[in-house]
């Protein structure tokens, strides 16, 4: 509760209510609010119309997730026929969902949006409570109109509707409530709140890496306010509190010892920080993550992988890039400032120069539709700057007396806001994975710039309006470059993908034409046996997920996975392979000799005929298509279900 509202609640009356003119008083105080949170409402219906639909990419990254969530439902485990790099708690949530409503994306894209309304809701609250309700709407605005629904990238799941990650989504409101119940600990003596802690850090530990870290500051800060305000943790508080951090993976640890060994049943519910701490590489650790995203027999170097994602393949390159964009988004702060001290000086020509300055900050965002694209690089820079004012604010209160909430809840949000960035520490970003791993950071800013900056000005209310008004300024025209690069790149996106529930919009053939050979190829073979296997080759569970055919057990790793699961394959070949393009153009012909694939490809054209394509996947490393094979021993009853006349039905089908 804010300053305003005890003023307000002091007032009421005996009897419980408000005269009708304080009632009024108190309606015309929130209409600004009320009006900022219809705007927002408004601006998340029109990008979810923009968007409907469009949100994941045909065949990279989504198809594991809905393979997995589809797989858990029949029954399937992970870490047996699904290889799996994250915890365990998303995939077996998703499989639950499915299992309950059947197996259709639009189940996930209902539960995902339900999840990040209360996402967006607990945001407001949190920014609401530490800046006021200007700094919530500015921040939310930023999060709703940058980081939901954007597609900035050639790759379209970097949004909260159908993630890459759907531990990305579910991870975001963990961390959110952990903020609220590490708040709330903080200030007092409490053995519920001690236990939702370790729950929320426990989930947080069968979820995402950066998300346990996350819960784990959170935590530890909370644990220290407690201190620092001389209100010490009593012994049942951390018997409580480590019960709830334990509770999640031993569940996860009894369910998979159903199947296997104890420890490797308490390794698998560990995966998420089991790979990271104590695996790291090896046979079934990062090095085949290759298999998780279906890439058969292409095995990227994934420790130049992980340096690109926190830009320290280029580390010095990469920070002065930061500083550069950083010390800009310092000079548009200062001409705000600056217009909003001058503003506060009662002169014409304090008036005109005022104006000018502004003019000056934001014209440095020009042109606005490419501003987007540098914005993220300058988080690191600010937000260890907002970081370093909150600890020296958060020190004097604490020699002064006890702490208000709302500076908790701005270590709190700060805190965490740093601890997602520094995944993407040299390289930060508000694409690709910055659709989470930077918007705390960006929502912060938001806050600071709106409720901060302006107070720096002044006591004149002109100048705080000057600068406040000119920070939502520079933040729309932000968002607006975002906004209007991804309908742009929305516009393409025309290409229908999928039958009923499964349906989604990829982009046309002219643009890209992997939307088309996803959903040719999955439509041809929903007419194969149910039970017969499919491999797609080098990348696809999204063609098994929408054709609802199981792949064969091919996930192993190793110093030579490709002849290992060569060896697996001969055993137990499945019925049918399609070969098809991968997204991204690949460095060299796939199967070609000397590249990844060479051995699987001689032994599917020796051993698979060609039952359909459309075009030619591999003839050259530009070549776009898609070639559906069976299996040469398949008797005529079951190939049948394969004849041209029905490949061409499908090809001539609207």
């Amino acid at each position: 509760m804010s300053a305003d509202d005890e003023t307000d609640s002091a007032k009421i009356p005996a009897g419980g209510s408000f005269p009708a003119s304080q009632r009024s008083r108190v309606f015309r105080k929130h209409v600004p609010e009320i009006c900022g949170a219809v705007f927002l409402t408004g601006l998340v219906a029109y990008l979810l119309h923009v968007s409907w639909r469009r949100w994941p990419d045909p065949i990279v990254d989504s198809g594991p997730q809905w393979y997995a969530a589809w797989r858990i439902s029949q029954g399937g485990m992970l870490f047996h026929e699904i290889l799996w790099v994250y915890g365990p708690l998303s995939a077996y949530f998703n499989g639950t969902l499915f299992k309950v409503f059947g197996p259709s994306l639009t189940v996930l894209f209902t539960a995902n949006l339900i999840i990040y309304a209360a996402i967006l809701c607990l945001a407001y609250l949190a920014f609401r409570k530490a800046w006021g309700w200007l700094a919530a709407f500015a921040a939310c605005g930023v999060f709703v109109s940058i980081f939901s629904f954007s597609h900035l990238t050639s790759t379209g799941n970097y949004n909260y509707a159908a993630p890459y990650s759907h531990e990305s989504t579910h991870g975001m409101l963990l961390m959110l409530l952990t903020l609220f119940v590490a708040a709330r600990w903080s200030t007092e003596k409490s053995l519920r709140y001690a236990f939702l802690l370790g729950l929320l850090g426990g989930l947080a530990a069968v979820l995402k890496p950066e998300f346990m870290l996350g819960a784990a500051v959170a935590g530890l800060a909370g644990l220290l306010l407690r201190y620092a305000q001389h209100r010490p943790v009593h012994a049942r508080e951390y018997l409580v509190l480590v019960g709830g951090i334990i509770f999640p993976t031993l569940a996860f640890t009894a369910l998979f010892a159903s199947t296997e060994p104890v420890t490797s049943a308490f390794a698998h519910a560990s995966n998420a920080w089991w790979l990271v701490l104590v695996k790291p590489s090896g046979p079934g650790g990062l090095q085949s993550i290759s298999y998780l995203n279906g890439l058969v027999g292409f095995f990227p170097a994934i420790k130049d992988w992980q340096q690109q994602l926190a830009g320290l393949d280029h580390p010095w390159q990469n920070a002065l890039l930061q500083i550069q964009s950083g010390a800009t988004a310092a000079l548009v702060i200062a001409a705000l400032w600056g217009a909003g001290w001058l503003a506060n000086r009662a002169s014409r020509t304090a008036g005109i120069l005022a104006l000018l300055v502004l003019a000056f900050g934001l014209l440095t965002l020009v042109p606005w539709e490419s501003g987007w694209s540098w914005a993220g690089r300058c988080l690191p820079l600010l937000l260890v700057a907002v970081l370093a004012l909150v600890c020296i604010r958060l020190a004097r209160r604490l020699r002064d007396g006890e702490l208000a909430a709302g500076l908790v809840m701005q270590s709190m949000l700060v805190l965490l806001a740093t601890c997602l960035l520094m995944r993407m520490a040299l390289f930060s970003r508000v694409y690709h994975i910055g659709f989470f791993q930077a918007a705390l950071a960006a929502m912060v800013l938001a806050a600071v710039l709106v409720r901060e900056v302006p107070a720096w000005a002044g006591p004149g209310r002109v100048g705080r309006f000057v600068t406040a008004a000119g920070g939502l300024l520079a933040l729309t025209l932000l968002s607006a470059g975002v906004i209007v690069r991804s309908n742009s790149i929305r516009g393409e996106q025309t290409q229908t993908v999928g039958l009923g529930g499964d349906q989604f919009l990829a982009f046309n053939s002219a643009v890209d034409p992997i939307g088309v050979l996803v959903d040719w190829t999955s439509k041809c073979l929903s007419s194969a046996p149910p039970q017969a296997k499919l491999l797609v080759v080098p990348e696809g569970l999204a063609i098994n997920f929408l054709s609802k055919h199981v792949s064969p057990v091919v996930l192993h790793g190793g110093a030579d996975p490709e002849k290992a699961m060569l060896e697996i394959l001969r055993n137990a070949p499945p019925e049918y392979i399609v070969l098809i393009t991968r997204k991204e153009t690949n460095p060299g012909q796939y199967g070609a000799p000397g590249n990844p694939g060479f051995y699987l490809m001689q032994w599917i054209e020796q051993n698979y005929t060609t039952a359909g394509s459309w075009g030619e996947p591999f003839s050259d490393p530009n070549s776009k298509g898609a070639r559906i094979m069976r299996r040469k021993e398949i008797r005529s009853a079951t190939a049948g279900a394969f004849s041209p006349q029905k490949f061409a039905a499908v090809m001539n089908s609207p």
